[in-house]
């Protein structure tokens, strides 16, 4: 965001920042000064206006799709699969005011299926702890190719103490985006494209299916040290073509179907340790890969990066069976 020319200290966005603002909205990850710059560039344009319309009503779109599988007939059972099980307190106050608006009522003959979760991690993931090849410059720019790290100015260094062998990813320099002309290094961003296709029998079975992006992120500055800064792991999931997105980064995000983002923001530590972050979104229909995001972002610009790092990325999928509900109208 740039600072606006009358000096009064208010913000503009551009669009890829709105989009980036947009998905971080829904998934209540703003500041409450980015929730107020993003409710000002709401207010300040109809046509942003309309992309939030529409991507909220994409996302309920999906939402009760994945309610509707919840809640759809199970096939018939033998005696000897099901057994007794009570439903926890609040999901079945969650499954009655679902079942209230439609004026019927639920009759729980629901049972432990033999399936219970179960969560793998996805091989698709590559050089998540950094330990592969020599040290040195990830490559430049945002990925073309799946299974590889690119991005922004960021370096493979050996680090004592790292959690995942003996090397790990330091954030170099903030950098721009290619495919916004002009646009202002804000943050360190460093991505890898995750085919998923493969991995959509598991994800398409019954029950939903869960992405979650891990990783740990470690501030090695003195404590104290200003500006503040805040680690980012996002994920976002897009059907189509992996290999054509970078050619229009970030200003596709308004396409994703579905993503995930959690933050820590920290200001140096006298003993500095490594803080976990885990990123979660559904899979919903027609994913046909994955955008993963690991970033650093001072909260004051210009600013120097030093001895920031990351380690211990992993991209989990964990599948759960659906609750067999029979529904009974009255």
């Amino acid at each position: 965001m740039r600072e606006t020319p009358d000096g009064t200290g208010g913000f503009i966005m551009t669009d890829p920042e709105f989009l980036e603002s947009l998905l971080r909205y829904q998934d209540g990850a703003l500041s409450p000064v980015e929730v107020e710059t993003f409710e000002r560039a709401l207010r300040d344009d109809p046509e942003r206006r309309r992309r939030f319309a529409e991507l909220q009503l994409r996302s309920m779109a999906l939402h009760d799709h994945f309610r509707q599988e919840a809640f759809r007939m199970p096939e018939q059972a033998t005696p000897s699969t099901r057994q007794p099980w009570r439903p926890r307190p609040a999901l079945a106050a969650a499954a009655g005011l679902v079942i209230g608006l439609f004026g019927a009522s639920v009759v729980w003959a629901i049972s432990t299926p033999e399936r219970i979760a179960t969560a793998s991690r996805v091989a698709g993931l590559v050089g998540g702890g950094f330990e592969g090849g020599s040290t040195g410059a990830i490559d430049a720019g945002f990925p073309k190719t799946t299974g590889r790290w690119s991005g922004d100015d960021a370096t493979l260094v050996d680090l004592d103490g790292a959690p995942e062998g003996g090397r790990a990813l330091q954030f170099v320099r903030l950098g721009a985006d290619e495919a916004v002309p002009g646009g202002r290094a804000i943050s360190c961003d460093v991505f890898q494209l995750i085919d998923l296709r493969s991995l959509r029998p598991a994800a398409e079975g019954e029950g939903d299916a869960m992405l979650e992006l891990s990783a740990s992120f470690r501030d090695g500055r003195a404590a104290g040290t200003r500006p503040s800064v805040s680690f980012m792991a996002q994920i976002f999931l897009f059907s189509g073509d992996p290999l054509s997105l970078h050619r229009a980064w970030p200003n596709n995000l308004g396409e994703a179907l579905a993503s995930g983002a959690a933050f820590v923001h920290t200001m140096g530590e006298a003993k500095p340790e490594w803080h976990r972050l885990g990123a979660k979104c559904l899979v919903p229909p027609g994913a046909d890969f994955a955008v993963i995001q690991i970033a650093v972002r001072p909260n004051l610009r210009p600013a120097v990066l030093e001895s920031l790092y990351a380690d211990e990325i992993e991209l989990t999928l964990t599948t759960r069976p659906d609750l067999p509900v029979r529904v009974v109208e009255r």
